[in-house]
């Protein structure tokens, strides 16, 4: 087995006799990604974020930002894999981001994602740790791409690599997708794989002019913050003056530097959590995130329906 941090092949790197097979194959690097990944992908993602989970090296990162997503985040616990994958990254120009956590303590501070892909990974959580990344995740991304292969061992302790199994783990969701093993006659290193796609019941994607939204008087805000007014300038800073006329001057410039401390985490990550929305799409909570989003020129948000 080749140690997890050489485990994916970049471009550029010195090829051993494992990776010029693996190169060529249909079930390893770039073969995996296209028979396994990209068919759950959409045509029009540039407004999506996919985030791997065991994101190794971070080809399929370079791979998910070539077909047009707009943010890309892995995760990885092997220290020297992601060396390897930033300097790779810097090299090739690419923009997407690699965190270096263990797979089950940093789902809370991942943004939202559209995509969730978990390549050959998902079997190496505890069971007690991937059941309850499996309850936050239903509300961290809209569809789920596992891609599991047949293992010769299981250990009990772990999260099972059988589909059958992983179709259990993922009850309360709706499977959309299904690529079941191809065949491993004249593969050059041929191995069992199947790729699983399933679609969140709680997350979703909508227009962003779709939203009935009901607090106007922040919407020059971060477009007076862009222009470097100073935020007790601004009108709404004026505004909260006023309309919280009980509030001490410590707690107002205290609520001030929150929302420019958010916006500027929403222009660098994104969302962390969903817009939530009632039955006739009215903002019960995140005006202040879906304003920030609209003036960022999105034209499309992540909601959660109550």
């Amino acid at each position: 087995m080749k140690p997890f941090r050489e485990y994916q092949y970049l471009d550029g790197e010195p090829m051993s006799e494992r990776d010029k097979k693996e190169t060529r194959s249909k079930f390893w690097n770039k073969g995996k990604w296209n028979n396994f990944v990209a068919p759950f992908l959409p045509k029009d993602c540039g407004e999506m974020t996919l985030i791997e989970m065991g994101c190794n090296a971070g080809l399929f990162l370079k791979l998910a930002e070539e077909k047009g997503f707009g943010q890309v985040v892995g995760v990885d616990a092997d220290e020297e894999a992601i060396r390897r994958g930033l300097a790779w990254r810097d090299k090739n120009g690419n923009k997407y981001q690699i965190i270096h956590s263990h797979m089950e303590k940093c789902i809370d501070s991942l943004p939202l994602a559209d995509y969730t892909v978990l390549v050959n990974s998902h079997y190496y959580f505890l069971i007690n740790d991937w059941l309850d990344y499996m309850d936050k995740l239903q509300s961290k991304t809209v569809f789920c791409i596992i891609v599991t292969a047949e293992k010769r061992y299981r250990r009990i302790c772990c999260a099972s690599a059988d589909f059958t199994d992983i179709r259990s783990y993922f009850k309360n969701w709706d499977e959309v997708g299904f690529i079941d093993e191809l065949p491993l006659e004249g593969d050059p290193s041929p191995r069992r794989l199947w790729g699983l796609c399933f679609k969140s019941r709680t997350l979703e994607r909508v227009p962003i002019e779709s939203l009935i939204y009901k607090n106007h008087e922040q919407d020059k805000f971060y477009e007076e913050l862009d222009r470097g007014i100073g935020y007790k300038n601004t009108h709404y800073y004026k505004f909260l003056k006023d309309y919280r006329k009980w509030w001490s001057e410590d707690r107002l410039n205290k609520w001030m530097l929150e929302k420019i401390a958010a916006y500027e985490n929403v222009k660098k990550n994104r969302l962390t959590k969903p817009i939530i929305i009632n039955s006739d799409k009215i903002i019960l909570d995140g005006n202040h995130k879906y304003a920030m989003m609209k003036h960022l020129g999105f034209k499309s948000i992540l909601v959660r329906k109550t």
